[in-house]
């Protein structure tokens, strides 16, 4: 090992074209080290339907066979992960996601210095745990943080929470997701054409309970008395969607929402609703730090998010959008008649959001900070406190 180039191993179980945000995060600090000078090798599992292309990626990604079976999920993992240690030999193992944590909490004679996270709802459905089996996994995740040299938070909020769950706050530092401009750079040409759609909002977000699309839904029903040309695309699926299509048919507002359903990461159909958008929106509760909030930014986009979890973090009410009430339709629906009846303004909280991904979520910072962190495990000194510059 060389101060210069440490061996970095990283492991999750989500990685693109998983749209999950631990699997964008696992692919961007990949890019990240890799582009700081790091030699990063990546081990993570095949999706359901085994379809994925690697070879765009400058590092080496290690496929794990694709199971439904948690137990044997676990099984496979943890024995993928054992025979990459030996055949790697990496200066520290950095975990990308709980499952992968959890599994590094049962993998013996680990002789690097070990990362794990903090990351979303994870944490929180965990410790404590809902039942049995989130209890036993709770227990895993306990002892990988007791063995960890440094544990990744995804935002100030969940770090604080670790803490009050008796997680020892000298080993937390804040890790953040990033974006990817040079993808962004190389669709440049397929994106130039798509022209902005006046009073246009978007969501991107699994279709579950705690994303609050529902909320979003009854938002835009009031909001249309005064933005009669509003219009509402949701990117995502999930177990809530039936139901959010027939809430849309009961407020009368199903012609103008549009389901688009799953959509690739980093892909030219995913990044062409961002450009066709005037605003982004995502309500959910309890978020860590979103990655849509990011991606939207990129592509100059105000947001509204939920005055909860991680979302003040990254999204500074008036200045790059509106922070609401969380699960408060009308006080949601107020700051969407702000954002499309005063397009100057909104135009110039989407310059602002740009220029604060642009300084605090590109490649280059997240390389930076993440290296910093895996010199100092090596070297056995305490884990630096990272904050972003507000």
């Amino acid at each position: 090992m060389t101060a210069a180039a440490p061996r970095v191993l990283l492991f999750g179980t989500e990685f693109p074209p998983s749209a999950a945000g631990t699997a964008v995060y696992a692919r961007c600090l990949a890019l990240a080290l890799h582009g700081c000078g790091a030699e990063v090798a990546m081990l993570t599992q095949a999706p359901a339907g085994n379809t994925f292309d690697d070879a765009e990626l400058p590092v080496p990604v290690t496929r794990i066979p694709y199971t439904g079976n948690v137990p044997l999920r676990y099984h496979r993992t943890l024995e993928a992960l054992r025979r990459q240690l030996a055949q790697f030999q990496p200066d520290c193992l950095w975990t990308t996601n709980g499952m992968a944590t959890r599994i590094a909490a049962l993998t013996p004679g680990l002789t690097c210095p070990l990362i794990t996270c903090a990351r979303g709802s994870d944490i929180r459905t965990r410790l404590p745990a809902s039942n049995i089996w989130r209890y036993l996994e709770g227990l895993l995740q306990r002892r990988a943080y007791g063995r960890s040299a440094g544990i990744a938070a995804a935002c100030n909020d969940l770090r604080s929470y670790a803490i009050t769950r008796g997680i020892d706050g000298r080993k937390l530092f804040i890790s953040h997701s990033a974006f990817d401009f040079g993808r962004l750079d190389g669709l440049a040409g397929e994106l130039a054409d798509i022209p902005r759609e006046p009073t246009t909002l978007l969501t991107v977000a699994r279709l579950t309970q705690q994303k609050r699309v529902d909320v979003l839904l009854r938002s835009v029903a009031l909001a249309t008395g005064d933005v009669p040309g509003l219009r509402f695309v949701i990117v995502g699926d999930g177990p809530e969607r039936s139901r959010l299509e027939a809430l849309a048919g009961a407020l009368h507002i199903a012609d103008r929402v549009r389901f688009t359903g799953s959509l690739r990461p980093f892909s030219v159909d995913l990044y062409s609703e961002y450009q066709r958008a005037t605003a982004f929106a995502l309500t959910s509760v309890g978020e860590g730090l979103a990655n849509v909030f990011i991606e939207a930014g990129a592509f100059h986009l105000p947001s509204l998010g939920s005055n909860s979890g991680g979302t003040p973090e990254i999204l500074t009410n008036n200045v790059t959008g509106y922070l609401v009430r969380p699960d408060d339709p009308q006080n949601t629906a107020t700051r969407i008649v702000a954002l499309m009846k005063d397009p100057d303004r909104s135009r110039k909280m989407g310059v602002a959001a740009r220029r604060w991904v642009e300084r605090e979520f590109g490649l280059q910072p997240l390389g930076e900070r993440s290296l910093a962190v895996i010199r100092a495990v090596i070297a056995g000194d305490a884990v630096p406190r990272l904050e972003m510059n507000r």
